[in-house]
């Protein structure tokens, strides 16, 4: 995985994300290749569906706070968005996050 030929592409501060894990290129890897996995998407897919304002800021939470430890910094501002929003501006919020959240997944999976 080259992280830093995708960097720009997918909204990661290289330098922020990389101090965070000490300059230790592979753990950011790793923890890159598991972010699907640790972000949990589906389940706040189905709370914006059930329109369970609790597990939707639950949710949005998860995903900043795992974009926020790899320097995916836009996903974490929308995410974080989402988290603090209330009644019905979360469904274009959830949008906006699924569509950054699908294209960083996607390039993920590319490299």
């Amino acid at each position: 995985m080259n992280v830093k030929a995708i960097a720009g592409k997918i909204g990661l501060d290289w330098e922020e994300a990389l101090e965070y894990y000490g300059g230790d290129i592979s753990m950011l890897k790793e923890k890159l290749a598991s972010f699907e996995d640790d972000t949990s998407f589906d389940a706040l897919r189905k709370a914006i569906e059930e329109k369970d304002s609790e597990m939707v800021a639950k949710g949005a939470h998860k995903i900043k706070k795992a974009s926020e430890k790899v320097g995916l910094k836009n996903l974490a501002r929308i995410a974080g968005e989402l988290e603090n929003s209330k009644g019905l501006k979360e469904t274009p919020l959830f949008l906006e996050l699924e569509k950054e959240y699908q294209k960083v997944i996607t390039a993920l999976k590319e490299c």
